[in-house]
This record gives structure tokens, sequence and C-alpha cells, in this order.
């Protein structure tokens, strides 16, 4: 799966990335992408995430390969909104966009993409990661990730409903 991430929208829902954020901002995306790594190697996705680099950055759009993260930082004059958007189609039916900005989860999902908050990756990917150091998989909140039995076809969900519960199944 692909997982496309508005890199500061996560880096504010993390608490540890968020509360070093003032202090230290290169550190901050440091150890996101370090976690973003971890949680690359425990499940073998294809993680993206994008950074805002329109106020100070590069004149043109940089891309890094760091844990096995895939980096981008948009260019100057350019949001990474802006970036997200142009990748849609290649998330749109293989993968997961991770965003807090309700515009452009809006403008995504009209395009096909499948959208998931900031929070609540954040939530999985801190599960994740806690499930490894723990040796143990598959619990979120203290919630089983396991579906639910329902029966009937009165109770079955559209199918893109389905879709969308299997890509967040296997986040």
């Amino acid at each position: 799966m692909r997982i496309v991430i508005d890199g500061y929208n996560l880096l504010k829902a993390i608490p540890e990335c968020r509360n070093r954020e003032g202090i230290d901002p290169q550190g901050a995306r440091d150890l996101l992408i370090v976690q973003l790594g971890r949680y690359h190697w425990l499940r073998g996705h294809h993680v993206t995430v994008i950074f805002d680099g329109w106020r100070d950055g590069h004149p043109l759009q940089h891309h890094a390969q760091s844990r096995g993260v895939q980096v981008i930082y948009s260019q100057r004059g350019e949001q990474a909104d802006d970036v997200i958007r142009r990748m849609a189609s290649h998330v749109a039916h293989q993968g997961m966009v991770v965003t807090s900005d309700r515009a452009l989860a809006g403008a995504l999902e009209r395009l096909g993409a499948d959208v998931i908050d900031s929070e609540s990756f954040g939530e999985r990917l801190q599960a994740a990661l806690l499930g490894a150091a723990r040796g143990k998989d598959g619990d979120v909140g203290g919630q089983s990730m396991a579906p639910q039995n329902k029966k009937g076809p009165s109770r079955r969900p559209s199918r893109a409903a389905r879709q969308r519960e299997h890509k967040l199944r296997n986040l």
C-alpha cells in the first residue's frame, strides 16, 4: 500500500514530535521520519511524507530518501497540499492519504483517494510501534482491529466502504 502524508499535520498530531517542534523544528521532522521509517520496516508500506517548503525552501521541489521513507519538500512558493493534490491520481486506488486539512481531504475524496485524518493515523502509527516494541500487533487504543461480524445483506456496507475498511485494517 502507498501512504502519502501531509508532514506537518502528522507532526502536530504526535505529542512527542509536537513538543519538540517549538525547540528544534528539524529535530522534530527527523523524529517523525525515524518513526515512519520504523513503520515502513514493520508494515512494508511505501511511505511518502511531504513538508511545506513554500516560505523559505528550495527554489525547486526537493526529494530525499531516508530510512525507507520518501521525503519531499515543496518548492518555495508552493504548499505541501498542492504536491499532495498532484499525487492523488497515483494514490487513488492503491493507497491512503493522511491529512487533517478538511478542504484537501474533500478534494482528494472527489478524485477517488481514500483519506484518514492525522490524529487517527498517528494513533495507528504509535500503536504499531508500541506493539512492535512489546512483540504484539493489532490493537489500537485498547480496541481490536478485527472486523465486526455483521450478518445479512441489509447490514452489509457498500463495496467502496468495504474496500476502505480493508485499507484501514492494513495500515
